[in-house]
Order: C-alpha cells, then structure tokens, then sequence
C-alpha cells in the first residue's frame, strides 16, 4: 500500500510541475482561471496528506479539466482506478478525455468497459454517442457540404466609373451619367463540398479536397451576373521539428496544393485560372503561428488575350491569440508580379493586411480585415499613359450559430480602387444577408 502512495504521489507531482495546456482551458476570464488554478494548487497540497481521498482526486481531475490539462486529469483518474477498479463513472470520464485528445482506440476501451457495469440507460445512452462518434472520427473520409441563400445591397451593381472625365492624350472626355455606378440588389447562392482523407499516417498526414459553386445575380444590371467555380486539393506534411529548425517552429506543416479557378459573366467564360501553392506554417514562441507561401498562378483570359499571363507571389503572415476576449488577430504581407503577353500588362504588387476576430454577444463571431494593394504597370497603356492602382477594402462579418445545422452570416464590404487611369477607378459597398445550411447526409 506504500508503494502505491508513493506512486500516485510521484505521478501526480510530475504532472503538476510539468503542467501543459492540452486544450483550451474552459474558463476565459483571466482573473477566474487564475483563481481556479490557485484552488488546483490547494488540493495537490491536501493531497499529500491524503492521497487515496477519491473525493479530493476528482476534484482536482476536474479542476485540471478546466485549465485545459486534460493529460493531467487522466493520469489521477487512471491511478483511482488502482484503488478501485469498479468505478463505471471515471471509466467514462477516461473514455471521454482521450477521446477529446484524438486517442480513439484507449477511448473505445474504457467507453466499452463502463457497458459491463449495467450503468443507467442514459450513461449507455452516451456512451453509445460517443462510440459511435470514434467510428465516424475513424473513417478514412470526412466530409461536409454547406448549403448557403442570400441577397447583396452593392452600391455599384452596373460596375461604373467613379470619375468624372476621362483623360486620352491631352483630352478630356465627359463620363456619361450612365456609365457611373448605380446601386442594384443581387441574390447570391452558394454550394461547396468540403472532404478530409486520412492517410493513416504516423505524423497525421491528410489531404484536403475542396469544391465550391457560386452564383451573384443582379435584379437590374444582369448582364454583370457572375457565376464562379473552384476546385482544390491539398497535402499536409506534419515534419520532424528539427526540419528548417532556423524558424523555431514547432508542429511545422509543409502543404503543396493545387486550385483551379473558372469565372462565367452573364453565361461567357471570362477566366481560368490554375495556382500552384507551396505552404510552411507551425507554432512559434509566445503562441503566434506563422505562414510562409510561395504561389504561381497561371491566367487565361477569353477575351483580351493580351492579358494572359503569369503570376509569381510570396506571402509572410502571423496570427497571435489575445486570451482575455478570445480574439484572434494578425497580419499577411504580399509580394507578386504579372507577367502578360503584352508589356504594359506587366506589374508589380505588393499587398498588407490586417485582421481580427472574436466571440461577440450571444452565439456571435465577428470577424474583419483590411486590405491594401498597390500596382505599378512597367509600361505606358496605349492612349492612357503610366498605370498606378491603389486597392483598398474593409470587410465585417457577423456569423451566428442557430443550432447544429444552421448560421445566419452578416456582411459588410467597402471597397475603393484608385487608378491613375480614370476608367479603372472604382468605388462601392456592399451589403450581405445568408442563411447557411451543413447538415447533409
């Protein structure tokens, strides 16, 4: 009997010192999750006095449960299972923990095991959930759709000039009233299928499909209406932590992967698009993660094939986490250059974002981003001179949860281009409601 004290109490104080944070504690108040961790710290003390009380080990798993030290829990629960093996309820509470932490077969086994303690129908009942959820989770293939309806308020549906005059040569042309932009409403649909494949790989490695189908249709100016089609597949290499180890990465991921790109205006195809993507990402110090990119993209336009070209790009992003309102925020800088069949198609772009996103009221998720683009051509436009574009856009979103199946998103858009070439200034806003269904079978 010693020698199991000695045991639980060299088990648990290995566990308390070497403490790590296996998920994200279920208290975000920061004052609250200190308090419970000062309350975690009183009963490991009382625990050395008492090491074989049931009661003060579940409620120190529990209190580890809630700081996100799911690991810690399941080390006390598996040593009161040493002092009395027929505890139907700390099975159930192991086979819910490791199955939290993706460990499948140890969840099967302890879920399967409080069956033979002819527990309550509704403890079987759950236990059946979560069995069956270990099959589902097990299953080489996973896959969601997403079903979404909407309508779009844009204040420049006819894609008009926001400018005056235009300038060719050393005249001015007068825009005519039609030709500037006018508001329209449009009604949007949308359809992807989104699919996980498994490799069973020792590392976690999988492959990612993604489909999508999109449709702006415009109540006036239809001869803008839009159709857009998307393929993708990607491939998640999980690395060695010591492969490009200059970044001090930890969980590197190595993800080539492919997409292609088809845009229908009112019923004719106006572009394809084929991009070639090489992604790093990993955790770094402090709980930022990084992403490193580097992309080719191939354009082919139908019309005006003076335009068809090359792009080459790299991307560097961060994102950090902010625990106290659970936000998440971060940057991404942009550098790529076009490569056309005609010259003064060429240009440089460098590109800056910004965004932000947390939990907002009831079942809320707010989430923005700015964007700036500048765009340098090498060479004069025919009659219009040097070409110099400034993008900028500002977007929120308000999503909300309405149950397992269905979420309302809310969408707010300014957008302003800025040209040295009149005819490319644009400017509008944009106005979005969708309901979203994913609960096909």
């Amino acid at each position: 009997m010693k020698h199991r004290i000695f045991i639980v109490l060299a088990s648990m104080f290995v566990c308390f010192n070497l403490y790590s944070q296996n998920v994200q504690p279920t208290i975000s108040d920061p004052k609250e999750l200190a308090a419970v961790e000062q309350q975690k710290e009183e009963v490991f003390q009382k625990l050395f006095k008492d090491p074989t009380n049931l009661s003060l080990l579940f409620r120190y798993a529990n209190l580890s449960i809630m700081v996100g030290d799911l690991e810690g829990a399941i080390g006390v629960f598996e040593q009161m299972l040493i002092y009395d093996s027929k505890l139907p309820r700390i099975r159930l509470e192991l086979g819910v923990l490791y199955f939290r932490l993706g460990a499948y077969a140890l969840a099967n086994n302890y879920l399967k095991s409080v069956k033979e303690f002819n527990p309550p129908p509704e403890v079987e009942a759950r236990v059946d959930q979560f069995l069956e959820a270990i099959v589902s989770a097990e299953e080489p293939f996973q896959w969601q759709q997403n079903l979404s309806i909407g309508f779009k308020r844009t204040t420049n549906g006819n894609s008009g000039i926001n400018a005056d005059f235009i300038e060719i040569g050393d005249f001015l042309l007068e825009v005519d009233q039609e030709s500037k932009r006018q508001s329209d409403r449009s009604s949007l649909y949308n359809y992807s299928l989104s699919v996980d494949q498994d490799l069973n790989h020792p590392r976690g490695d999988n492959i990612q499909y993604f489909f999508s189908y999109g449709a702006d249709r415009f109540d006036t100016f239809n001869q803008f209406d839009i159709q857009s089609n998307v393929i993708s597949a990607r491939r998640n290499f999980n690395l060695d932590e010591h492969i490009f180890s200059f970044f001090n990465l930890e969980d590197p991921v190595f993800s080539p992967n492919i997409n292609l790109l088809r845009v229908v205006l009112n019923r004719q195809e106006i572009l394809r698009s084929g991009r070639l993507s090489l992604d790093y990402s990993g955790q770094l110090d402090g709980g930022s993660s990084m992403l490193f990119s580097y992309y080719r993209e191939e354009k082919i336009f139908r019309s005006g094939r003076q335009k068809n070209g090359r792009v080459n790009g790299v991307s560097f992003g961060q994102s950090f986490v902010w625990s106290g309102p659970q936000a998440l925020y971060g940057y991404k800088v942009i550098l790529e250059n076009y490569r056309a069949n005609a010259g003064y198609e060429f240009y440089e772009n460098y590109g800056l974002e910004f965004s932000y996103s947390q939990p907002f009221l009831d079942n809320w998720q707010f989430s923005s981003k700015y964007s700036y683009q500048d765009k340098s051509h090498d060479e004069d436009y025919p009659l219009f001179g040097s070409r110099q574009d400034q993008m900028e856009s500002l977007r929120f979103n308000m999503l909300k949860s309405m149950g397992a199946c269905w979420s309302l998103n809310l969408g707010l858009i300014f957008n302003d281009s800025r040209s040295t070439i009149s005819i490319y200034k644009r400017r509008a806003n944009n106005f979005s409601a969708q309901i979203n269904y994913q609960c096909f079978k």
